[in-house]
């Protein structure tokens, strides 16, 4: 049977959906473009399978604002038990300045049945296990990556750093490009799943978006064959 029509963004969810992944993003930017390049992509899994990201509000610009959000869409549209609603969100200075208690946010998740996902310092933590697994930076450099400092006016020692990885000159301006990303994406998840730490969110430099995105990519043994057979990295179906 067939879902009704739920309006939780301008992209339609396919109807014949059985599991949707409600993703609520703190960024406005980067991490919104990540999932829906991967939805469009041959990686995701797709089938009766979809992801569905939660427009961006006004003023919900701090963890728990995002966190309202995805409570407030859980309560509101017809769901099914299967559904999992994610909360991704970056370290940042929301402990340090903002005195966030990530210890409490991570249970009041567990209590609403939703996932958190935590990137430290911040996402592109996740974007840089695309290509670089921790030990292959000296201790010095895996402080600076915690610190995360601001090097010029928009970019942080993070974004210089995933620069120097893609290699292309242009640098990294916040929109990752999916012909780079992507293909490295099973690497990503061997790599922050690596550096996981106990607890319910990484207290040092880590990722737990790898918790999601594994559950979305297809196998690697099958999309190694379906390039194989195909003889590119990636088809687009939307």
């Amino acid at each position: 049977m067939s879902r009704k029509f739920i309006p939780l963004e301008r992209r339609p969810v396919r109807r014949d959906a059985e599991k949707l992944f409600v993703l609520a993003f703190e960024g406005t930017l980067t991490e919104k473009k990540y999932f829906e390049d991967l939805r469009c992509s041959s990686f995701f899994q797709g089938g009766l399978m979809e992801i569905v990201i939660l427009p961006h509000k006004e003023g919900a610009t701090n963890p728990i604002s995002v966190q309202k959000l995805l409570l407030k869409a859980k309560k509101e549209f017809p769901i099914r038990k299967t559904d999992e609603f994610w909360l991704l969100v970056d370290r940042d200075d929301w402990e340090t300045i903002h005195h966030i208690d990530w210890v409490a946010l991570a249970e009041d998740c567990q209590k609403n049945n939703l996932f958190l996902a935590l990137s430290n310092p911040c996402f592109e933590m996740w974007l840089l296990f695309h290509f670089k697994e921790l030990d292959d930076f000296t201790e010095e450099e895996r402080e600076c990556l915690f610190r995360n400092e601001r090097i010029t006016g928009s970019k942080h020692y993070i974004d210089e750093a995933l620069a120097s990885c893609i290699g292309d000159g242009r640098g990294y301006n916040k929109r990752p490009n999916p012909g780079v990303f992507l293909p490295r994406v099973y690497a990503a998840i061997r790599n922050a799943k690596q550096a996981s730490q106990d607890g319910p969110y990484p207290r040092y430099l880590g990722s737990d978006v790898f918790k999601l995105v594994q559950k979305l990519v297809k196998p690697e043994s099958e999309m190694l064959l379906h390039q194989e057979n195909k003889r590119q990295d990636i088809t687009w179906s939307c």
